[in-house]
Formats: C-alpha cells, sequence, structure tokens
C-alpha cells in the first residue's frame, strides 16, 4: 500500500470499529481525526499529542492500526534524546482491507438452509 487515503483508512476502521456499532459518521471523523495528524507523513511525534489525542492512539494501537516508536538520539556533550512516535501499520491495515467480509458469507449459508428446510431449494 503505497499511499494510506482516508477512503482507505475509513473502509479499514468501518471493517473493524464499524462492526463494532460506531456508526459512518463517527469512522469518517475518527479518520479524519487520524489524519490531521499524519498528513503525508507515516508518523507523528507522541509529544503533540494531548493524553486525550493519545488515548485515541493506545485504542487504534489495540486494533493494530498503530505502533509506538523510540528512537533515541545522541545530543551534544553525549546526552541521549529519546524521540516517541506513532507510525501506522500499513501491512496490517492492508491485511484488513483484504480480508473479506465474514458475515456475508454466514447470511447466504443461512438463506441456503431456510431455502432447503421450507422446500423452496433445490437439494
Amino acid at each position: 500500500m503505497p499511499v494510506l487515503t482516508r477512503e482507505h483508512l475509513i473502509k479499514a476502521l468501518e471493517k473493524t470499529y464499524g462492526t463494532k456499532g460506531m456508526p459512518q459518521g463517527d469512522v469518517e471523523e475518527l479518520s479524519d481525526f487520524i489524519l490531521s495528524f499524519f498528513g503525508y507523513e507515516d508518523y507523528v511525534l507522541d509529544n503533540v499529542l494531548s493524553s486525550a489525542e493519545r488515548d485515541v492512539f493506545y485504542n487504534l494501537e489495540e486494533y493494530d492500526f498503530l505502533e509506538p516508536y523510540r528512537e533515541e538520539v545522541t545530543i551534544v556533550k553525549g546526552k541521549v534524546w529519546r524521540v516517541n512516535q506513532w507510525k501506522f501499520k500499513r501491512d496490517k491495515i492492508a491485511k484488513v482491507l483484504s480480508s473479506k467480509d465474514d458475515t456475508a458469507d454466514e447470511i447466504d449459508v443461512y438463506e441456503e438452509i431456510f431455502r432447503e428446510i421450507s422446500g423452496d431449494g433445490k437439494a
């Protein structure tokens, strides 16, 4: 997945948060919220987040959309500066996007069984 678009992120969020009951409008707002931090980059610095925003990022980490990343840089006089970042997990997002919806298969199976029981199906 070379570029993570708004549409890709919305579809991935629908397959996770949408199945948990989040309305479509809220899924779109969450997508816009996430992309407002990242822009065209794959990472965002942790220190720009408020604690409420960081809580959202931790929740996204639970669904494998984001991962925290720490980099240590040696600065003047040998001191170590730790840079905490959040990165998109593009491979996991692509996996969610490519996964098919299992509920559609279940509905088709149950409809087929119902038709066979009611005598409308041809066995």
